[in-house]
């Protein structure tokens, strides 16, 4: 792999990316890389791949890198070791037994010195994940065992769940039979199962806290029709199993000598048993409106109405046994929940009796066929989705009715989209107390109050595809393997998708808009834009600009500007990012044969200073 040469103003000369790439076999092949600094720095990265097809495909990637900046005799001259081991491995046994794993390791500054790609630099936290899973296609049960780790690249914490199991058995009727014909109401009652195992490990601040437990949960429930309305009457029962709960104490300070009060862990078993029971009742009726013109057949408006009662009892009464006190320094006794620190959680403090209505709306719209092509056929647009809810607790001893709630969206083709939300309340507001027991209609001021509205619009344009010669390429042999749209055999140091000159503009925006609004007095709004825009100056010219506006801040975010060139066999790229930390530019001329990418000359300055440079 040929080297790339240069002059970095804190590391000196160098000549990065020499190297050699080793084809083992037709299933695997391995390049070890590396970058050399006049001044002392060094960087060495490898990456091995296999695959077998049908079968497995799995990358093993490692990098380390020492930057030192300043000379010896330099009194803040510094020097910055940084690692990252990657691992991906996708198999499948069986049909219905599959292996995946995408796993990650890395020093905390790793990303923000050695990457050249903007969703890496932008990530916050390095999340790992491996995933053993098992179905069972008679039965329609599964099986999962898993590894999750995430870390946090500011604060260096870690929290690992090692492993998580997870069963869970699909619905079930023991009482249905084996006829067909119209089922008895018993025979409609079906349950499910779902088990859970889980130890999770949090390491913050130096310090290791290990929890673990099992978790039952049990939901059965009837669905017969009555008339047009859908009863369905459900019961759900929890039983987690824990091996440790918190106590409170209180004692004296070594350090201060004053009381205080101290939370410490008893090892002993617990079992912790909840449950809910709730009843939903649910009608759809529907209109057509016959238009037959402007092209249009009809207007079909699709309301669901559905009504819901759910009861939880308030667990934290002594009766439980869920609930544990103590009497704090000042005096005043305390209760506490004693599993509030475990893995599935504690249990519900206070009691629910809510009620819930929920009224869902579908508008479609059903076109005429055009009587002028014969191959012309009547098409669904769906106009708008709207759906509204609002409940009702009868255990609270104020502020019972909770908000209106709701939800819209509609999308036209693939080339918009729109959804959004709203929340209004019917309480007024006092001060900065956001609600008060007394309603707005009581208090001369209407009906409802807005406390919350956002909504995000996004469309996707673009030119038809031009032809070529290409088009008219005969199709690969049978048996061939086939590259996917954006496919690359190759995965080059830069992983930047390649333009497509064929396509002569392409445009993708975003609005996003929201506010926050919880007393007329105070609020917060969030507006911005964000998008692509893609367009030939001519056939082998390529114009590109990506970023976003934000309209409350009055700046834009991390926006690029890249220039693209068709040499034939080559391919020119100038990629600018004028503002920001990663600010700079990076000129390369490299071979487009996927293959042979590593293959170029490149210049850049100050790009992605973020690194260190």
């Amino acid at each position: 792999i040929p080297p790339v040469f240069g002059d970095d103003a804190t590391y000196g000369k160098y000549f990065a990316r020499m190297g050699y790439f080793w084809a083992i076999s037709d299933y695997m092949d391995v390049n070890f890389t590396g970058d050399y600094y006049t001044r002392g720095s060094y960087r060495v990265n490898s990456r091995f791949r296999y695959a077998k097809r049908y079968n497995f495909t799995g990358t093993l990637q490692g990098d380390y890198s020492d930057l030192t900046s300043g000379l010896p005799s330099d009194p803040d001259r510094t020097e910055r070791i940084d690692w990252r081991i990657k691992w991906s491995h996708n198999q499948s046994f069986t049909p219905t037994l599959k292996f995946d794993a995408n796993l990650e390791f890395a020093s905390g500054n790793y990303l923000s010195r050695n990457v050249t790609d903007f969703n890496e630099l932008l990530r916050n936290d390095i999340r790992s994940q491996a995933t053993l899973s098992k179905t069972w296609d008679e039965s329609g049960n599964s099986l999962n065992i898993g590894y999750i780790r995430n870390q946090n690249l500011e604060s260096g914490d870690i929290s690992e769940v090692l492993p998580s199991v997870t069963f869970s058995k699909a619905q079930s009727y023991p009482f249905r039979g084996k006829g067909i014909g119209e089922q008895k109401w018993y025979q409609l009652f079906g349950y499910s199962y779902t088990g859970q195992f889980e130890n999770d490990r949090n390491k913050s601040g130096g310090n290791l806290n290990i929890r673990g437990g099992f978790n039952h949960r049990i939901s059965a429930g009837l669905s017969p029709k009555i008339g047009y309305f859908s009863i369905a009457p459900s019961v759900t029962y929890q039983e987690r199993w824990y091996n440790k709960r918190i106590v409170y104490e209180t004692g004296v300070s070594p350090a201060t000598g004053n009381d205080t009060t101290y939370i410490n862990d008893m090892h002993q078993i617990n079992l912790v048993r909840t449950f809910n029971v709730g009843v939903n009742a649910s009608t759809k009726f529907y209109g057509i409106f016959p238009v037959n013109n402007f092209g249009i057949n009809a207007i079909r408006h699709t309301v669901n109405p559905s009504i819901s009662y759910s009861y939880n009892p308030d667990f934290s009464k002594p009766g439980w046994g869920y609930y544990d006190s103590y009497t704090d320094p000042t005096g005043k006794v305390i209760h506490y929940d004693k599993f509030q620190r475990e893995v599935y959680g504690g249990v519900p403090s206070t009691e629910s009796q809510s009620l819930t209505f929920r009224l869902g709306n579908i508008f479609e719209m059903k076109t005429l066929p055009d009587p002028t092509d014969t191959t012309s056929k009547e098409q669904k647009i769906q106009l708008l989705n709207l759906t509204a809810s609002m409940g009702y607790n009868f255990a609270l001893d104020s502020l019972r009715l909770s908000d209106l709630n709701l939800q819209y969206r509609t999308q036209v083709g693939d080339w918009f989209n729109f959804q959004g939300n709203s929340r209004f309340t019917p309480y007024d507001y006092q001060g900065t107390t956001t609600k008060i027991n007394k309603f707005l209609i009581n208090e001369g001021k209407g009906i409802l109050r807005l406390t919350s509205f956002s909504f995000s619009v996004s469309t996707t344009l673009s030119g038809e595809k031009l032809k070529s010669a290409e088009d008219n390429k005969p199709p690969a042999n049978e048996g061939q393997y086939e590259l996917q749209e954006g496919e690359n055999v190759y995965s080059g140091l830069y992983s930047e998708k390649d333009p497509d000159f064929a396509i002569p503009w392409d445009l993708s925006l975003t609005y996003n808009y929201s506010l926050n609004k919880p007393i007329p007095s105070q609020k917060t709004e969030v507006s911005n834009l964000s998008g692509s825009i893609n367009f030939n100056l001519t056939p082998k010219w390529k114009f590109s600009f990506t970023g976003s506006y934000d309209f409350q801040r009055h700046e834009f975010a991390a926006p690029q500007i890249r220039i693209s060139r068709d040499l034939h066999c080559w391919l020119m790229n100038f990629t600018w990012n004028p503002i920001g930390t990663y600010r700079g530019y990076r000129f390369e001329i490299r071979v487009k044969a996927p293959q042979l990418q590593d293959l170029k000359v490149t210049k850049q300055d100050q790009f992605y200073s973020g690194r260190g440079y």
